[in-house]
């Protein structure tokens, strides 16, 4: 009989923890994880392209801006590199440059965005409101001269 009320108890114990981890998890969800793209569209927009909206459900999410014949596409990436693949794929030949901590790179950088990545989200475990990182992807197509959107300005789009 001990025996059967040890498992019972270890059973309410792991139930009452897993619980608590979904609780505690939910507030660390997709939106909390990754940012929002409304900086990149209003960027665009102020210079003067045409802004096309991502599809839904989609990973990443590109924001497509049109200006005389320049087509320049952003979009979150993970600070993790899991998506480098995916952008070189969608890049082709076409430059790509990468927004991260708040500069210019012509590859992602992992190690510096990665451990900020995974301190924000420690603080928001810990109950404090921190932002999720950003790290952005951008693709030039065409003739996108740096008058378009300058080079600072395409930097400030991260983190």
């Amino acid at each position: 009989m001990p025996r059967l009320s040890l498992s019972l108890a270890f059973a309410l114990l792991l139930a009452v923890s897993l619980g608590l981890k979904v609780q505690l998890g939910s507030a660390t969800s997709f939106t909390a994880q990754y940012p929002e793209g409304e900086d990149i569209a209003a960027l665009m927009t102020k210079h003067a392209f045409a802004v096309t909206f991502p599809e839904p459900d989609t990973d990443p999410q590109w924001f497509t801006g049109v200006r005389d014949g320049c087509v320049m596409q952003i979009a979150n990436v993970s600070p993790q590199g899991w998506h480098r693949a995916a952008v070189e794929w969608k890049a082709g030949d076409n430059p790509v440059v990468y927004s991260a901590g708040t500069t210019l790179h012509d590859q992602q950088p992992i190690a510096g965005p990665l451990m900020r990545h995974y301190l924000r989200r420690f603080e928001r475990y810990a109950g404090i409101d921190s932002p999720p990182l950003k790290v952005r992807a951008i693709i030039r197509t065409g003739d996108c001269p740096d008058s378009f959107i300058a080079p600072s300005e395409l930097a400030s789009l991260s983190d």
